[in-house]
């Protein structure tokens, strides 16, 4: 039987904390707390940080959204963000601060805890939003080192269509798929990294103003 990750959940929320392994009960939970520092001081070991976007948000004293992901990802943690927020670039600059995945709070529990697991083993979870995200950049020249396979796994993903149907369409194996959409992760990572809000704004073509300190 595959041993349960060990996740740590940090949410400002009472209930989300303690029925997150309730809910999600092949994860293993082995800290959750309302703000990132009783996790940054105790260290606990884990395989991933469920990461509440928006913590407390009217004490200016606890980090939150970019600088959150930041400090939990500069002491080593794998971070995938527990949010209903979708906007695009408030979404890229999460990655760009650490964040490997997202997963929605609306999402139905199975479907959550597969992508809570996913993103603990290394994969990459990222929702519609920002597969298409992904894919607007590579049109507009941010991506150029995609590959055919990888566009099309990516094109897949953005459309909702099932690792199985994509491994049987492409003549490959659900693991290569997903090992895809990884390095697919993994280079609008290094895209994001050194992407200033201007260049954001500028490969989205949008406006400034849409960003999260």
């Amino acid at each position: 039987m595959t041993p349960r990750p060990r996740v740590v959940v940090i949410d400002d929320s009472t209930l989300v904390r303690e029925a997150f392994g309730l809910v999600h009960p092949g994860v293993e939970v082995v800290g959750a707390w309302p703000t990132i520092e009783p996790l940054l001081e105790q260290r606990p070991s884990a395989d991933l940080v469920v990461l509440d976007l928006h913590l407390v948000a009217d004490d200016p004293d606890v980090r939150q959204g970019t600088a959150a992901i930041g400090a939990v990802s500069a002491a080593g943690y794998r971070i995938c963000l527990y949010t209903d927020e979708s906007r695009p670039l408030v979404l890229a600059r999460c990655l760009q601060a650490g964040a490997q995945g997202l997963v929605r709070k609306s999402a139905p529990s199975a479907v959550a805890e597969a992508d809570f697991r996913e993103a603990a083993a290394g994969g990459a979870v990222l929702p519609p939003s920002l597969l298409s995200l992904t894919e607007l950049l590579d049109r507009r020249g941010g991506l150029p080192e995609l590959t055919e396979r990888q566009r099309q796994v990516l094109s897949a993903r953005a459309r909702g269509e099932r690792w199985a149907s994509i491994a049987q369409r492409l003549f490959i194996t659900e693991r290569v798929a997903r090992e895809h959409m990884e390095a697919v992760s993994n280079k609008l990572s290094r895209c994001l990294r050194d992407a200033s809000p201007a260049d954001l704004e500028r490969m989205l073509g949008t406006g400034p103003g849409d960003l999260v300190d």
